[in-house]
């Protein structure tokens, strides 16, 4: 895709509101609840995308991550610009640098891999959550109102591997 024709693409209006309702959520309730729950494992969700930050975390405590492709909440248009190969250049320069070390499942399209390097300015947080307080965890953001999803696990080994 050329400049010019990225140039000429505008989000939808629907698609910007949706946008700015998400990155408008502070991350507060969020840490929160990993104060509350005493978790040891998380990141922020940013600039490196979900594969970026996620590889950094599971470096850090010398694990592979699991994740579920089916399970991870995107926009609503995100699928659609991906489709159409609208990404900023960190997408790119993420899959470079963190690619090599990502198995993906071989029904993963390049939009949907593209999408999970696609760097984010405000994606929330990654959590580790051990098993054993998943589901108090889960209750307890409902209660606070806070959106969490159950995107994965972690295992022994090394790098991530995504699942479709």
């Amino acid at each position: 895709m050329t400049t010019t024709a990225l140039k000429q693409e505008k989000a939808s209006d629907n698609d910007v509101k949706e946008a700015i309702e998400w990155m408008s959520r502070l991350n507060k309730t969020a840490g929160q609840l990993a104060t509350e729950f005493n978790l040891r494992g998380g990141t922020d969700i940013t600039g490196f995308g979900l594969l970026g930050h996620g590889m950094e975390m599971a470096d850090a405590s010398g694990v592979s991550l699991q994740i579920e492709y089916s399970k991870l909440p995107f926009l609503g248009g995100a699928r659609g610009y991906a489709e159409k190969g609208i990404f900023p250049g960190g997408a790119f320069d993420n899959k470079k640098y963190f690619g090599e070390r990502v198995i993906l499942a071989k029904t993963i399209d390049e939009p949907a891999e593209m999408l999970l390097f696609d760097p984010q300015t405000s994606g929330g947080l990654l959590l580790g959550v051990p098993q054993e307080k998943l589901a108090s965890f889960k209750k307890r953001a409902e209660e606070l109102n806070q959106p969490a999803w159950v995107v994965g696990e972690v295992r022994a080994g090394q790098g991530i591997e995504v699942h479709a």
